[in-house]
């Protein structure tokens, strides 16, 4: 290795420059530096342009990385391998992020006596690591603005993991696998089995309202929405989805409300009977016939209303609200 770094041959030339790394050796004893030609192109710097040494590092070295490159001198007198990454400013501003393993070889009297960095262009893996790191704060980000939870579950359907949660770690760990079905009210488990079964069937998303246990162990309305991540193949990998409060989200909504009559005459439209309306809602028979029987707009607050509006307008009807009379439907 030794007679290469100092030969400068051909090959070894080939190999630095196409692993994009460098060497260097420093002699302890008379502070002597050699820098290989691939080391050069690492710091940007020209052959024969400054004497190799620590301190001609430190100087291309990033301001916020030379603490730490400084204290690399004072580690290798206790015969430590030492690893680090910094960056270097080449030449035009351009930036570059370096790892660095250094091996201390020490005399028979275990007195340091010389080092061999041996080092690493990892600019492209720093890149991409901080577009990761983006990413991942962006996505957090957007959790904590929908103000719901998010849940990821395997292909079928065991949650393995919960984000943005405001339930205990108790309570969190326990709807891990199938255990949040036990916080789903008994009244509303089956038809959330039943809407996610035939989505995983149809490899489709879902959205379902349902009631869900608190850790007072009152019931709160949640909307819940499911979406499939595929594979190359079209399989399932996993699920990602969403859950919030219905009622913040229905309070929020816009002004007109559909009414029972609206209801009625939109299924009257698609020839859809009561029970095709409360699959498609991901909601009950008696929740579509007690808001039928109302002619009138329902309350903000019912949870139902905002996916039976939704169901109804994706399946072809538009609801219309004018600014005097009654509110009337007509195929979309």
């Amino acid at each position: 290795m030794f007679d290469l770094l100092e030969g400068g041959t051909e090959t070894f030339d080939v190999i630095e420059r196409e692993l994009r790394c460098g060497f260097w050796r420093w002699n302890l004893r008379t502070n002597e530096m050699q820098w290989s030609r691939g080391y050069y192109d690492l710091l940007g710097i020209e052959p024969g342009k400054v004497t190799p040494s620590f301190a001609a590092i430190l100087q291309v070295t990033h301001p916020d990385d030379r603490g730490p490159q400084a204290e690399v001198e004072r580690i290798i007198q206790k015969a430590s391998t030492i690893r680090r990454k910094f960056r270097v400013i080449r030449r035009g501003g351009n930036i570059v992020w370096i790892y660095c393993q250094i091996i201390i070889f020490v005399d028979l009297d275990g007195s340091c006596e010389r080092a061999l960095g041996i080092c690493t262009d990892i600019t492209g893996r720093e890149d991409q690591l901080n577009r990761l790191r983006l990413a991942d704060e962006r996505y957090r980000a957007l959790i904590k603005a929908t103000d719901g939870v998010v849940w990821v579950a395997k292909s079928d359907g065991q949650i393995h993991e919960v984000i943005n949660c405001d339930h205990s770690g108790e309570l969190q760990a326990a709807a891990l696998g199938s255990g949040w079905q036990q916080f789903i009210h008994p009244d509303d488990r089956e038809n959330v089995k039943r809407v996610r079964e035939a989505a995983s069937r149809e490899k489709r998303s879902y959205d379902v309202v349902h009631r869900f246990r608190q850790a007072d162990g009152a019931f709160k309305w949640k909307r819940s929405t499911g979406q499939p991540v595929l594979d190359d193949a079209g399989n399932i990998k996993e699920w990602l989805g969403i859950s919030f409060d219905l009622e913040r989200d229905t309070a929020q909504s816009g002004t007109h409300r559909v009414t029972g009559a609206q209801i009625r005459a939109a299924r009257g439209l698609l020839r859809w009977s009561v029970l095709d309306l409360a699959r498609a809602a991901g909601t009950t028979r008696s929740t579509i016939r007690r808001l039928e029987e109302q002619d009138g707009a329902s309350s903000h607050s019912d949870p139902a209303v905002p996916s039976i509006e939704r169901a109804l307008s994706k399946a072809g009807v538009e609801f219309l609200f004018p600014a005097a009379g009654k509110g009337g439907v007509r195929p979309r």
